[in-house]
């Protein structure tokens, strides 16, 4: 015994001796020694034996997240008796073959399958259409040209819809001469469209039109500048609150460089009253402002003799989204013909 600290020096009868076991598995039991531990110990210390071995440290090599192909009970335990198991070694499907077919679109455009019936008199038929072509001095071709939104397509409509009998749907715009599924999806006329119409004046004479509808997107300005070589005039549609837009004034120029005569449409004039809800001297104002300012345009091309003007009969007011249309003189002519005894 240690005399400075009270401890026996030396070996005592009560210490134990430690017995080493080697452990060929690592840090894992096998199942004999399981099944030996579980017989010596109760069934307390043999879950807790159970959970040290489901908490032991497995290498990622070893781990297994998925049932191996070949134990097909352990499959059925996972996906079900009901589902049926293939195991494939090779890839049956070729490289040149998506996986993810993609959508094969086979109907690019609309088309009339037939000739759509048309509101003319009998004795103004097809071959009244055609034989008008022949005579070149009743033969007008027109383009309409103007800013995006602005309603050349609606105008055309508008037109189609007085000389034919078209069924529409209810709340639906016609867009008749949107022929590309693009241009449907969109609402935007992507490239130009002709359409041949026969058109009555205010003296009731039948002209042959062939109108070219063209897109008012800034980036097709080029369809809009090939439509205006084809032509003898040109309709310039622009919006009542709107006025002069970028594109407007392009096409402006553009016409007056190729010396294409110009006829104003001053459109959609039911939203001065639905929409600005303005008096009648203020919209005569906005109206008289949008004339004025492409007049101005006109003469910066260097066109002075060149003038719009409703009194010149080159401006007219619709309503596209109304179906109506008029200049002053078809105005006062309808005004005329509904009470006597005023002469135009």
């Amino acid at each position: 015994m240690d005399e400075t600290f009270g401890n026996f020096i030396g070996k005592t009868d009560s210490d134990e001796e430690v017995v080493k076991v080697e452990n060929t598995n690592g840090p894992y039991l096998n199942d004999e020694d399981i099944g030996l531990v579980e017989e010596y110990l109760s069934d307390d210390e043999s879950d807790d034996i159970c959970t040290q071995t489901q908490q032991a440290v497995v290498l990622h090599e070893d781990k297994q997240y998925y049932p191996s192909a070949v134990e097909f009970s352990d499959v059925e335990k996972v996906y079900g008796p009901d589902v049926e198991i293939l195991v494939h070694e090779e890839d049956t499907q070729p490289l040149s073959e998506p996986i993810v077919q993609p959508i094969k679109v086979k109907k690019f455009s609309i088309e009339e399958t037939e000739l759509p019936t048309t509101h003319y008199s009998k004795e103004c038929n097809l071959r009244f259409m055609i034989d008008l072509m022949s005579l070149l001095e009743f033969v007008r071709n027109v383009a309409l040209v103007g800013h995006l939104h602005h309603g050349k397509t609606s105008f055309l409509d508008m037109l189609v819809q007085e000389t034919h009998d078209i069924k529409m749907e209810s709340k639906k715009k016609l867009k008749y001469s949107d022929i590309h599924m693009l241009e449907r999806d969109r609402g935007m006329s992507i490239k130009v469209t002709p359409m041949s119409l026969v058109l009555q004046n205010i003296k009731g004479k039948s002209f042959f039109f062939n109108i070219i509808d063209t897109p008012g997107h800034v980036n097709f300005v080029d369809e809009v500048a090939s439509a205006i070589r084809l032509v003898d005039g040109v309709i310039l549609i622009v919006d009542a609150i709107e006025g002069v837009l970028v594109n407007t004034e392009k096409i402006i120029r553009h016409a007056i460089s190729e010396n294409v005569p110009l006829v104003l449409v001053i459109n959609k004039m039911d939203r001065l009253i639905l929409e600005l809800k303005l008096p009648p001297v203020d919209a005569y104002f906005k109206l008289r402002h949008t004339i004025e300012e492409i007049n101005s345009i006109i003469r910066s091309c260097g066109a002075n003799h060149y003038r719009l003007s409703p009194e010149k009969e080159n401006v007219c007011f619709a309503s596209t989204d109304m179906n109506w249309c008029f200049s002053l003189r078809s105005f006062a002519k309808m005004y005329a013909d509904t009470y006597d005894g005023v002469n135009i």
